[in-house]
């Protein structure tokens, strides 16, 4: 039996909406709930393929440049790049009849982590480990205390911890975009649906499930005095590359890998601007600017020779992170190059 989850008025708006927020679509989106006919099925997987099909706004890579720029004081921020060595879910029980969900900034429409969630894995995580056992102290100054209000207790009203688990942002352009699909074959749909009444059997059919999940890298930021925050960066690499984060870690989803850490790069007010900028102007992904020939010509124009030096080394950077600065990709590329060297 089909379930109305839309009024009929509203469902013109969001088929004709051209930039929708995917967790408006995840948890307001979905119609009608059917998934005892074909045709219902089918309906779910194309809006599950629409909110997958969903890229970064201009909105959002400003904002991700504010948030970097933010947090760029190292005498007070620790900023850590890591990319995904799987797929994660986070956020999955979000999605009401949608059977599926995703943490999505409110503000800006895309993935995030919960700051709280990566504090949670990391403690876990230590605590687990047998540096807590010789080091106490360490985890209670590092994580805080809950209230302990029994007689002669260290921490009667509880102990604040010395480190910020900040959210952790998606990186713009490491994906091409960040969520997928993911099938998830589930067996045993009887066993789990009767709370264990009947039992699992190894004949049961395999049951397809589609899920969303987060591909890309992640922007993560510790905010703390300088002498701890390198003591919580090794925590947090360690806990995200062996324990994951996120739902089905057992499987291998939600996991990091150490070694792909990328420190972040210089930022530069004026060079994000303009990239978004022209990308408007020029109906193109902020990425294309980047490399482009319009840049190097904005870039050139620029009177004011503290700013000309700062953002050429930002565009430095980021083409040297992408392996362009050697190499630079086609003619308006080679074009910028000389610009720049110019």
């Amino acid at each position: 039996m089909a379930t109305q989850l839309m009024r009929t008025a509203l469902r013109p708006l969001y088929r004709a909406a051209n930039e929708a927020h995917p967790g408006l679509l995840i948890q307001r989106g979905y119609p009608v709930y059917d998934q005892d006919t074909e045709e219902g099925r089918e309906a779910k997987t194309r809006h599950l393929q629409r909110i997958c099909g969903i890229t970064p706004t201009p909105f959002y890579h400003n904002a991700y440049q504010r948030w970097r720029a933010a947090t760029a004081d190292t005498m007070r921020f620790c900023q850590i790049e890591l990319a995904l060595e799987s797929r994660l879910f986070i956020g999955l029980t979000g999605g009401g009849m949608l059977e599926t969900g995703c943490a999505i900034s409110h503000s800006y429409g895309m993935p995030y982590i919960p700051g709280s969630s990566v504090k949670g894995v990391v403690r876990a995580h230590v605590c687990a480990s047998p540096f807590a056992g010789q080091h106490p102290e360490v985890i209670t100054e590092l994580f805080g205390a809950a209230a302990d209000p029994t007689p002669d207790a260290s921490y009667p009203q509880g102990l604040s911890g010395l480190v910020t688990f900040h959210d952790a942002w998606w990186v713009p352009g490491s994906a091409e975009r960040p969520l997928v699909e993911e099938i998830v074959t589930t067996h045993h749909s009887d066993y789990y649906g009767n709370e264990g009444r009947r039992p699992a059997t190894d004949f049961d059919s395999p049951i397809p499930n589609a899920q969303i999940a987060v591909q890309g890298n992640f922007l993560f930021v510790l905010e703390g005095p300088p002498a701890w925050l390198d003591l919580a960066e090794q925590m947090l690499i360690a806990a995200l590359s062996q324990r994951g984060i996120g739902a089905k870690t057992r499987t291998g989803y939600g996991l990091f890998d150490s070694d792909c850490k990328t420190p972040a790069g210089p930022v530069c007010a004026w060079v994000e601007d303009t990239l978004v900028h022209l990308a408007q102007q020029n109906k193109t992904k902020p990425e294309e600017v980047l490399r482009s020939k319009g840049l190097a010509a904005k870039w050139a124009a620029l009177t004011d020779a503290a700013l000309k030096a700062e953002a050429l080394e930002v565009i430095r950077s980021r083409w040297q992170a992408a392996g362009w600065w050697e190499e630079p990709p086609g003619k308006s590329a080679k074009r910028a190059r000389d610009i720049y060297d110019g």
